[in-house]
């Protein structure tokens, strides 16, 4: 797998490590072989994955109430009545009703006399990391992920160094990238034996500049791919007759203001090509003898994976690095998560389970309207002396016919009795194969129900939830030990960074220069160091009871039973200024004598 002759189609191995070797810029022929590589890798995994386009575009037709195809005729009715969307988006609410945290702890030798400082540092980079979580509203990329994982069957993150966030001093973020552009190894069942992944993205010559600068000069306009497009809420407005935005001379015209404007000009409204761009993530390996390393031993080779960047827009390479010469991580950049782990690269579809019965559904309402239609509005037939004319069960229209002398109303067919109690069928089955009941989405039940029947129903629809929530975990476990990593080397410059926690508490620190650096805790010098490396713990929530009212519940038992104090069960209440209302409830505890006793004894005070 870590072989990339594997991936190349009908390309040997020993050729395709020939090619990924250094590009010299004047040698053209082994640039335009690196290229064809990069493509042939593209048209492998595109061809693989594009059974499931279709599937893909159909779920979101679904999801946003678009099941209907134009009817024949403009009457008949089309209803949509969406089952789908509120599961999802409870779903979706539930998966983030609790904000994710991740924990770190510097990766030092035991018994270190330095553990004290490093320990310090490990809290530096808490407060950096959820500085950069709030600053750069990074929980919005969550969200827009786990959409994805319900409609697409799979959600993406890239974690990459932005320059130009915080004011400039640049700072690790990870973003959502769209299912619709990622292009992973056919063969691959697993991140751990992925052997390339592509993106590939539409970009005008402005973007291509601004990314690779100067490497506009060498890029050709128009240079495009068969690529796949999500589809978005604008499609029905978009046409590919549309005027473009500078026409060009119409002949025998040869005025130049018709014709498309410069480029230079960014503040003017000008028509600027657009390239598709693929930026390939290609793991190969290197293997290391005795001669490389002494402390191998003779006789024996270590065989290391690397991974290696190539960004190519037709037959230019924009770029050809291994991947710890462009990040601070000797990995690809993006962290995959599905809603459960099936031994396969794209796991199950939420959404697309659901599509069938909701289909039915919206066919069973439409016939039931039709009927209704035709009840209040029936067809009316006359005398069998008009000439015959085939027509469409259609309300209000007339009939002439030859089988009938007299003049009247035709009766329209029965409904079913049974097509209402289908359609509670379906109902139910979409509930059943979603996990979420009525009940968990905010619907009242039926009669008067005990709290432990009510527990009972949400922790039974929770269990998928929270397993959901353990993949949730591992996404965010890989995409902050790269923005750890990010962090560490990047950070080289003086810089404030200030939090805000969701309990009210304030954080400001100023870090130093070259803050993570392996460097003495007495030494305030600019000395190069190591960049340090941290292990990660990620919470989402799984461990926790998913439902508000349930973490409420069990604060308020813990306190009843002396385990916590006010603080915490104020904290699960989301009471506001929870701190300081607690402080003044522990003020008048210790005034009143009533401090340190249990919630029965200073029932008892009271009393006496």
């Amino acid at each position: 797998m870590s072989d990339l002759g594997d991936m190349a189609a009908g390309l040997a191995g020993d050729e395709v490590r020939g090619v990924l070797e250094s590009v010299p810029e004047s040698d053209e022929l082994k640039e335009a072989q690196l290229a064809q590589t990069v493509r042939e890798l593209f048209y492998k995994a595109r061809d693989a994955r594009r059974p499931l386009v279709g599937q893909w575009k159909k779920n979101y037709r679904v999801l946003n109430n678009k099941t209907w195809s134009p009817r024949a005729e403009p009457w008949m009715p089309a209803p949509e009545i969406s089952n789908i969307w509120p599961i999802v988006a409870s779903m979706v609410a539930w998966m983030t009703d609790q904000r994710p945290t991740t924990q770190t702890t510097p990766i030092i030798p035991p018994f270190s006399t330095e553990a004290d400082y490093y320990d310090r540092i490990a809290e530096h980079m808490n407060a950096a990391l959820a500085a950069t979580f709030q600053g750069n509203n990074l929980d919005a990329e969550i969200e827009s992920m786990l959409w994805d994982v319900c409609t697409y069957q799979i959600g993406y993150q890239k974690t990459t160094w932005e320059p130009w966030l915080a004011d400039g001093y640049g700072d690790a973020a990870f973003r959502r990238v769209d299912p619709f552009t990622m292009y992973p190894d056919p063969l691959a069942r697993s991140p751990k034996d992925l052997g390339y992944i592509i993106e590939a993205k539409t970009m005008t010559l402005d973007d291509v500049d601004r990314a690779f600068p100067g490497a506009v000069e060498r890029v050709m306009a128009g240079q495009t791919e068969d690529i796949d497009e999500s589809p978005h809420r604008m499609d029905t407005h978009t046409s590919s007759t549309a005027p473009r935005t500078n026409l060009a001379a119409i002949s025998p015209s040869t005025y130049s203001r018709f014709a498309p404007s410069e480029r230079a000009n960014k503040l003017s409204v000008t028509e600027d090509p657009v390239v598709v761009v693929l930026e390939a993530w290609i793991r190969t390996h290197e293997t290391i003898t005795h001669e490389d390393d002494d402390s191998i031993q003779e006789g024996t080779a270590r065989v290391m994976d690397r991974w290696k960047c190539v960004v190519t827009c037709g037959n230019t390479v924009l770029m050809n690095e291994y991947a710890d010469d462009v990040y601070a991580f000797t990995t690809h950049p993006y962290d995959r998560m599905v809603l459960f782990e099936t031994g396969e690269w794209y796991g199950p579809g939420l959404v697309e389970f659901l599509t069938s019965p909701q289909e039915s559904i919206n066919r069973m309402l439409a016939n039931i309207e039709q009927n209704i239609m035709l009840v209040g509005n029936p067809i009316f037939y006359e005398g069998r002396r008009a000439n015959s004319v085939t027509k469409s069960n259609r309300p209000g229209q007339r009939i002439k016919g030859a089988g009938r002398d007299e003049v009247g109303w035709l009766e329209p067919p029965t409904l079913h009795p049974d097509q209402i109690n289908l359609i509670q069928y379906y109902e139910s089955k979409i509930e059943t194969i979603s996990g979420l009941s009525a009940i968990v989405r905010g619907f009242s039940p039926e009669g008067r129900n005990s709290s432990d029947v009510m527990s009972s129903v949400q922790d039974s629809a929770f269990v998928r939830v929270r397993a959901t929530l353990r993949n949730l975990e591992r996404c965010l476990k890989g995409v902050t030990q790269k923005q750890t990593a990010l962090i560490a080397e990047f950070y080289t410059e003086p810089r404030m960074i200030a939090t805000v926690g969701v309990d009210g508490t304030k954080t400001r620190l100023a870090l130093r220069s070259r803050n993570f650096y392996t460097l003495p805790p007495t030494d305030d010098s600019e000395q190069d160091g190591t960049p340090m490396r941290f292990q990660i713990m990620a919470d989402a929530g799984s461990e926790h009871p998913t439902s508000r009212g349930a973490r409420q519940s069990q604060a308020e038992r813990l306190f009843a039973m002396g385990a916590i104090d006010e603080i915490e069960v104020l904290k699960a209440e989301k009471w506001p200024n929870y701190r300081e209302v607690a402080s003044r409830v522990l003020e008048g505890k210790a005034m009143s004598g009533e401090l340190g006793q249990a919630p029965g004894k200073r029932q008892a005070t009271r009393s006496q």
